[in-house]
């Protein structure tokens, strides 16, 4: 009788560590391989700011950006709205997260004078970020403070 009782709480010992490292494994992300990349798909379409702006990311590498407040790069260099133009690419900062890297030229400039910033997304559920894809939203990392604009992007089709 003690010998079954032994092996019983054994048992139960063992199937709560086992619970508790699947557990562990499944918040760390052990299990179940990585989360998939940011795409192209994920960040091409029309993306509106709560506060009036608007980027277009084309297929064809182009993006334009219209009526966005808080730029140190308009003209002058001091915060100011800008509108320009220019083109994008897929990229991952290691500390802020994933999404694309613009370098535009404020409108009526020469397209030497180029402002570089990454528009960031957050909640796709790719390259180890949180969410389900469900809620994206994206936000510039070069805003002054004060400014900060969030953008969702148009539903598509």
């Amino acid at each position: 009788m003690r010998d079954h009782n032994l092996a019983r709480a054994v048992t139960v010992v063992l199937s709560v560590l086992f619970g508790l490292l699947f557990l562990l494994a499944l918040a760390f992300g052990l299990w179940g391989g990585k989360s998939s990349p940011l795409t192209e798909a994920d960040v091409i379409g029309t993306w509106h700011g709560d506060r009036g702006s608007r980027l277009d990311v084309l297929a064809d590498g182009r993006a334009r950006l219209s009526d966005v407040s808080g730029w140190k790069c308009s003209r002058g260099g001091k915060p100011g709205v800008f509108t320009g133009e220019g083109g994008w690419t897929l990229g991952h900062l290691s500390d802020e997260g994933s999404g694309i890297l613009l370098r535009l030229s404020p409108g009526g400039t020469p397209a030497v004078q180029e402002c570089t910033d990454w528009f960031l997304l957050s909640d796709t559920g790719k390259d180890g970020t949180p969410g389900d894809g469900s809620d994206v939203w994206a936000r510039f990392l070069g805003y002054e403070r004060g400014h900060h604009e969030e953008f969702r992007r148009s539903p598509t089709g």
